[in-house]
């Protein structure tokens, strides 16, 4: 925020001075703005010498606030009821598609690039038939897949990747509990902490008739699955299962590259690609090199790398809903990055930077393709022919 405003008030240092003055006392207007002008990236946390947990205190702070504080805060709300709300995300979801299919919304309308993001219903049961999607299976060391909301409502041909990379590596299929929802890290990081622990407890729920691995397929899920333990911290009997949970919780990439150690993985023709590095990975040392380490094993692809640091997409889950200019000035510096390599091909594990690339890339009309790193690494393993 500092670097695309250079304001010392969107600073972690600015917001922490004012935590400790009067005004968190009675907090208003332009003081919830401030603090709602964050995307929690973790940049902060990962240079503070004093290790202080930046992003709690923030969290902490918010959860003060009216339920729509900041810019835009009816929109935040409506999506946060939403995503904790899974029948409804899919009635919408499939409402969205078909307002795109009849054309009803303007050309120009951003919900219209954003409803182009969706993947058509027919196809997905078309893609579903043919590929014979895994069933759940019973079994105590069964590994269950936590798919987040984007895999199973938006665009489910990242869960469909995901489970076939998993059935060839392994010969077995993934146990998929039909009542976890939302992470709940919407909820959280918009300072509703009681919603986030109402989601986690109906995640711990899901997940506790098996006690084998839990896969998911996004970064920003895979890190906020594993706070739980922090949310239940006074409570515990939550606690105990919180941490009974986290001790599952299997990232992506981290979770497949040993399974594909001497499997011949191609591409293809010879592709150039770029990986976008997710924040709730470039801050997590026990993950951060293994999306790095399993492109490279894949032959005829060239990885670019940033000739400068990799910078946050912009999209910081609802941020980019309330300071839409502001994210797309942040994604703007990403998407130089992007262009310095002269890349054709993006490729990232979080959902949010996922739709923030593609949103960002139809908008500036790019020839270039974004795609989640499960549907990329299923073509290298000839799951598409």
């Amino acid at each position: 925020m500092y670097e695309v405003t250079g304001r010392e008030s969107l600073t972690a240092r600015g917001k922490l001075h004012l935590l400790g003055t009067k005004l968190a006392d009675d907090p208003g207007t332009n003081y919830q703005d401030l603090f709602a002008m964050c995307l929690l990236c973790g940049a902060c946390e990962d240079a503070c010498p004093r290790n202080i947990n930046i992003r709690e205190l923030f969290v902490e702070a918010r959860s003060r606030f009216p339920s729509m504080y900041g810019q835009h805060g009816l929109q935040k709300s409506l999506v946060r009821m939403t995503l904790s709300r899974p029948k409804l995300l899919e009635g919408l979801v499939k409402a969205g598609i078909k307002l795109k299919n009849l054309s009803l919304l303007p050309a120009d309308s951003g919900l219209r690039l954003k409803l182009g993001l969706l993947e058509q219903e027919k196809k997905q049961r078309a893609a579903a038939s043919a590929k014979q999607l895994p069933e759940s299976v019973d079994g105590k060391q069964a590994v269950l897949y936590f798919s987040g909301c984007l895999a199973r409502y938006l665009q489910p041909s990242v869960a469909l990747a995901t489970e076939q990379i998993y059935q060839a590596l392994t010969g077995s299929r993934l146990s998929l509990p039909d009542t976890q929802v939302c992470c709940g890290l919407a909820a959280w990081s918009s300072g509703g902490i009681m919603e986030a622990r109402r989601l986690a407890k109906k995640n711990i729920a899901a997940f506790s008739e098996n006690t084998g691995p839990i896969l998911t397929s996004c970064a920003s899920c895979s890190s906020f699955l594993q706070t739980y333990p922090d949310l239940f911290a006074d409570d515990p009997k939550w606690h105990a299962r919180a941490i009974s949970f986290y001790n599952r919780v299997r990232e992506f990439s981290s979770f497949f590259l040993p399974a594909v150690q001497g499997r011949n993985l191609k591409s293809g023709p010879q592709v150039s690609l770029y990986y976008h590095e997710p924040c709730h990975l470039r801050f997590d040392e026990r993950n951060r090199q293994a999306s790095h380490r399993l492109i490279d094993m894949i032959s005829a692809v060239t990885r670019l790398d940033s000739p400068d640091e990799q910078h946050c997409c912009g999209q910081g889950g609802l941020f980019h809903i309330g300071y839409p200019e502001l994210s797309e000035k942040i994604f703007s510096r990403a998407y130089a990055s992007l262009q310095s390599v002269e890349s054709g091909v993006i490729v990232t594990t979080c959902s949010g930077c996922l739709m923030q690339w593609q949103a960002g890339l139809a908008l500036r009309n790019s020839p270039v393709t974004a795609h989640h790193l499960a549907v990329f690494l299923a073509g290298c393993l000839g799951m598409d022919d």
